[in-house]
């Protein structure tokens, strides 16, 4: 059922019914100020009965004009508050639809900003709340963007990603799993073939999506599948993910069996297809528990969506080339961490991501502290840096790296202005309000708690993402300029009260360590050479007495090179091939080099 407050919300506002002719049949929606408005336009028939695990296909056509002026229901889910364990199951199968905020009708050629929602890709949807009002209400970007805006639904949890030997006959590639996947490339093509007649230009599409929404853009850059069904993406607050199928069909198998260990795998299927959806979800686990993202539900590697994890398809060059526009918040969890946090604890944390090797390292960056707040602080630093900040760096180098399209980097540290507020930080999702515009109808942002400081930012972030949703490039309308991203000298854009373009490296020690601790190698450029990043550069000798050399190909250049303590104080810079560290004590230091084509840490050690 459509929520009645909400359809009582918008009616009040929305007036004057306007009829749009779509591929499948006219629709009518309302004018909402001087924005028009289509809520619940389905874009799939309803994935119910035999179409539930199958993809997606279009609706029916109809003749008479289709009512489009309330939310449709969010997809079935067990919906967890932030950080919270308390939950309710919501939601109908019957959930396939988008929303449309215009401010002018036919054939245009205004950007076109197409959002896809979070929620661990097991909850949320269109028509989410946060502070008492609709998140992705996209009137006042439409109006004030002078942009055409949709949302779009898909299937979560096991009604969306669910992957199992009984369902791969059903298809003729033999697969199973990403039916959430081909809703959103469905959504895709229903704007490619309908948004010019709510004036949008089919060639100036962007889609974004923050959390689970952003991993989910981030999977549609490496998807065949999506090619030229966007020209640009921006991820908030997240990375790609898809997991090697095998594991899929594990977790499904798994799934299944706790329903059911009945008869052959068809079998099984037949009698999971007879449950209720509130009893698929029931047993949902919180997507964010302790601050710890758990992505329970993700897309895999089925040869068909998807051929190879995100990082290979980036680092070969094998993915869509868009211009892209990604970032993340300085405190990302501190809604979801625990509320008391002791030093124990935060050692403790530490002591279950690093080794006793790094550890010197990480105590120097991540103090334990000797109260509460100081160890909480410490334990959302680590969360954040671990799962947001190292993990958009990894991203934006290879993508970088790998496409001649720009990359532009942000990291967005404003914080409420009212000050019992302000201690949370940045937040997971804090921006949304601002970039949709929302903040003003919100309950910690109306009337005299809207406050020029929070105008500023609604004003940037809404400016800078439909500018590059129109160009490719953020800026204009008179904003702080902001520089296009290089690998190199990791430069990003502050987001703040007033933004500052100015500044290289976003926790680059912090981010160096988590490299270090994860074994990760950073991305080649498949556009220069195909030599493999560990065959690049050599440092020797190591150990030395205190003269080290770097040796580098002849193709490539040292842009920079920092090195560091074992504990992260910087002690030399230089643009050298010799660094020299003969007045420096023996012990082991980090030396960060950033060349032309590659950056890494390696480890020296000083005899």
């Amino acid at each position: 059922m459509k929520s009645l407050l909400l359809s009582l919300f918008f009616s009040i506002a929305c007036v004057n019914a306007q009829n749009v002719s779509t591929q499948f049949g006219p629709i009518q929606g309302t004018q909402n100020g001087t924005v028009y408005q289509f809520l619940g336009i389905p874009f799939a028939k309803p994935p119910i009965g035999n179409l539930r695990w199958k993809a997606p296909q279009n609706p029916d056509a109809w003749a008479t004009p289709l009512i489009t002026n309330s939310f449709a229901p969010v997809c079935p889910q067990k919906k967890y508050d932030q950080g919270g364990t308390t939950s309710s199951i919501v939601g109908n199968e019957d959930c396939l639809y988008l929303n449309v905020w215009t401010p002018q009708l036919s054939v245009g050629n205004l950007p076109v900003l197409v959002y896809i929602h979070g929620g661990g890709n097991q909850q949320g949807g269109a028509s989410e709340e946060g502070g008492g009002t609709p998140l992705f209400f996209g009137k006042n970007m439409a109006e004030r963007g002078n942009a055409v805006v949709v949302t779009i639904q898909y299937r979560l949890g096991p009604l969306g990603f669910l992957a199992h030997p009984g369902l791969e006959t059903e298809n003729s590639q033999n697969i199973s799993g990403n039916y959430a996947v081909m809703d959103q490339l469905l959504a895709l093509q229903w704007v490619q073939n309908n948004i010019a007649q709510f004036g949008g230009d089919p060639t100036k599409v962007m889609v974004f999506g923050e959390s689970a929404g952003g991993v989910n853009v981030g999977n549609l850059l490496t998807s065949p599948l999506a090619s030229g069904l966007f020209q640009r993406a921006c991820i908030q607050s997240a990375a790609p993910v898809v997991k090697p199928y095998s594991v899929g069909i594990t977790n499904g198998i798994d799934y299944v069996n706790a329903f059911t260990t009945s008869g052959t795998d068809t079998d099984k299927i037949t009698f999971m297809r007879a449950l209720s959806p509130e009893t698929l979800v029931a047993n949902e686990n919180p997507p964010l528990s302790g601050g710890a993202v758990g992505m329970n539900w993700t897309a895999v590697i089925d040869n068909y969506c998807f051929t190879q994890t995100a990082y290979s398809a980036f680092n070969s060059g094998n993915f869509n080339k868009v211009p892209l526009l990604m970032g993340s918040n300085s405190e990302e969890m501190s809604l979801s961490a625990p509320q008391t946090v002791t030093p124990t604890m935060t050692s403790a944390l530490k002591l279950s991501i690093f080794p006793l090797s790094l550890m010197p390292q990480a105590n120097a960056l991540y103090p334990s502290g000797s109260t509460n707040e100081e160890a909480r602080n410490s334990y959302i630093n680590l969360l954040t840096d671990s799962q947001f900040t190292a993990t958009t760096r990894r991203t934006v180098q290879c993508v970088s790296r790998n496409q001649t399209q720009p990359v532009w980097r942000y990291f967005f540290t404003y914080k409420h202005s009212l000050p019992s507020l302000a201690t949370l930080g940045s937040y997971h999702g804090m921006e949304l309000l601002y970039v949709f515009n929302n903040f003003e109808n919100s309950t910690i942002g109306s009337g005299s708690l809207f406050q020029p400081s929070d105008a500023n930012v609604q004003n940037a972030l809404l400016h800078y993402w439909v500018n590059f949703a129109n160009t490719g490039d953020p800026n204009g309308n008179g904003l702080p300029n902001w520089s296009q991203y290089n690998a190199t000298n990791d430069n990003y854009m502050e987001l703040k009260s007033i933004p500052d373009g100015s500044q290289n490296g976003v926790r680059t020690a912090q981010s160096d360590l988590f490299d270090t601790a994860s074994n990760y190698t950073p991305c080649s450029s498949s556009l220069n050479t195909d030599i493999p990043v560990s065959e690049r550069f050599m440092v020797y000798p190591n150990p030395s007495n205190g003269v080290f050399t770097i040796a580098i190909p002849e193709q490539d250049r040292i842009e920079n090179v920092t090195v560091y303590t074992f504990l992260g104080q910087k002690i030399l810079e230089s643009h050298e091939e010799t660094i020299d560290l003969s007045g420096h004590t023996s012990g082991i230091y980090w030396l960060h080099l950033v060349t032309k084509e590659t950056t890494t840490l390696v480890r020296i050690i000083k005899k």
